[in-house]
Parts: structure tokens; sequence; C-alpha cells
């Protein structure tokens, strides 16, 4: 099923607690890995809604866009491009990365571009009430 519109309280609900589980596990085991840790965990948070809606025309950076490009830098180089329609702006993105930079994620980052993005797609895409 491609193109959702809607995800259901409780599906928003099981991907909070994963990253809320993971993020803290994560933290417990701090060593060496906490860029690919913090790289692992935004890759597998941006997967529980990969079937998401995306607007087709420009959109302003928010936290949904924002997790896009950062997905793609991970996947790539790691860093940080413009993705057309992707109209980026470093001042009202939750991580203020220059477009440019090599990314070097940590568990802050993470908590806070993660929290942002879940609270977006609630945002974006609760079901009706």
């Amino acid at each position: 099923m491609l193109g959702r519109r809607t995800f259901s309280d409780e599906e928003q609900a099981r991907a909070r607690e994963w990253f809320e589980e993971t993020l803290r596990a994560a933290r417990d085991v701090h060593t060496i890995g906490e860029r690919r840790a913090s790289e692992g965990i935004l890759l597998a948070l941006d997967r529980w809604f990969i079937h998401r809606v995306r607007s087709v025309a420009g959109e302003d950076t928010n936290p949904l866009t924002e997790l896009v490009l950062v997905v793609e830098a991970i996947l790539a180089d790691g860093v940080l491009r413009e993705q057309p329609p992707i109209m980026y702006d470093r001042a009202r993105s939750v991580l203020a990365n220059p477009v440019g930079q090599h990314l070097t994620l940590t568990f802050d980052d993470v908590e806070r571009l993660g929290g942002a993005f879940l609270d977006a797609i609630a945002e974006r895409y609760s079901e009706p009430r």
C-alpha cells in the first residue's frame, strides 16, 4: 500500500514507543559507535512511515522534509544536499546543518529531529476523529 494519507494513533504510538526505547538503549551502550547508531535510528524511523504521501510541489523545511534530506545524506556520502522539490532553509530546520556539510549525528540530534518528526507525523497524518 503506497501513498498513505493517514496513520492510526496506534501505529504512531508503536513507532514513538520503538523510537524512545531504541534511543534509550543506544544511549545506555554509548560507545564509539554513536554516529552510526544515530544514523541507523533515523533510517529506521523514516522506514516506519515510508509510504507517507509527500508533496509534489516545493515544500518548505519542516521535520518531515528535513528527515528526508538527512536520510538521503546517510545513504549517499554523508553530505547534506538540497533535494528538489524540498526548499531547505537552515534557519527553519531542527538541526540547522548547512547544505554541503558532512553530517556527524549525535544521540541529541536524533532525539531532537526524531521527536519533531513524530510530532509532525501526528499533526499531518493522524486519522480524522
